[in-house]
């Protein structure tokens, strides 16, 4: 079984090597996107430069590993944030979830209920149970009552009115967690790049040259993502006004990205370049940081 772990992750990290070869090229593109010019000083520049590497270096699991016991690689597990104190991380993490669940109900919404059930996490699940001393030390109270329900309503085919009921009091509990009108823009913003760089992740291990190889990860890739646009959407006035123009330009940015995922459950091959979504990442923290 380990065997087949660090199989998998030495898979998963030689995927993404292969896709930071594109995202020089990426970043040139969600310029345009955006309307942001290309850097043209030097202290730009070495930002630019700085972030890419270190982006590159916590993609690749550079100084300890990103991934989760889930094997998922979605950076879920990683001891390099401490969740309790480092409000983006957190809300990152929370908005994986959402991303998950929000992937599975639209699954579920469209008939395609044996694939949603792989999206419905439990608190049993290592993503959950690694939040428990979290969300103590945070003084919320979680969501893993509501967490198991939706899980049971949707894998027992308990019918729409039990799923979608127990979807609604899932989020409800989710956004009481987040807690996301204390957290200020620049960790909102902070949150959507470390989601869009592990949606990066997944859409690298699910599409090959066009082919779908991997549905889950495609999937969670746009999930994580629609969660992401969702985000900037709540964000309050007060958090609009402390980076309007960043906010904006985040939109614009991530709206372009949902050409990746024509449908979510695809048939035939799909037209998405990988490098777009590392591009758009990068992008997006060296707003955040600026």
């Amino acid at each position: 079984m380990s065997g087949n772990k660090s199989s998998n992750k030495s898979r998963k990290h030689f995927e993404k090597r292969k896709v930071w070869a594109g995202v020089g090229s990426a970043l040139l593109v969600t310029s345009a996107v955006s309307g942001v010019a290309a850097p043209a000083d030097d202290s730009v520049h070495s930002a630019v430069s700085h972030s890419i590497v270190s982006f590159a270096a916590g993609s690749l699991g550079e100084g300890g590993e990103g991934e989760s016991g889930e094997g998922e690689g979605e950076g879920e597990g990683s001891t390099k944030a401490d969740l309790a104190t480092d409000n983006a991380a957190y809300l990152a993490r929370l908005g994986l979830m959402r991303g998950h669940l929000w992937v599975g109900i639209k699954l579920y919404r469209e008939g395609h209920i044996a694939m949603a059930k792989t999206h419905m996490k439990h608190p049993k699940d290592e993503l959950y149970a690694g939040l428990e001393s979290v969300f103590k030390e945070r003084g919320v109270a979680g969501f893993a009552g509501e967490l198991s329900t939706l899980a049971d309503a949707v894998n027992n085919e308990q019918g729409t009115e039990a799923v979608e009921s127990a979807y609604d009091d899932l989020l409800k509990a989710i956004t009481a967690s987040e807690g996301m009108e204390a957290m200020s823009a620049k960790e909102a913003l902070m949150s959507i790049s470390q989601m869009i760089r592990t949606a990066a992740d997944e859409y690298a291990i699910g599409v090959k040259k066009g082919e779908i190889v991997n549905v889950h990860e495609y999937q969670d890739a746009y999930g994580f993502t629609e969660i992401a646009i969702e985000r900037l959407e709540r964000l309050s006035d007060k958090q609009k006004a402390q980076a309007e123009s960043d906010i904006v330009n985040t939109k614009a940015l991530l709206l372009e990205l949902r050409n990746l995922w024509p449908t979510v459950n695809p048939q035939g091959k799909v037209e998405g370049d990988v490098s777009l979504l590392y591009g758009a990442a990068a992008r997006i923290e060296l707003s955040a940081l600026n």
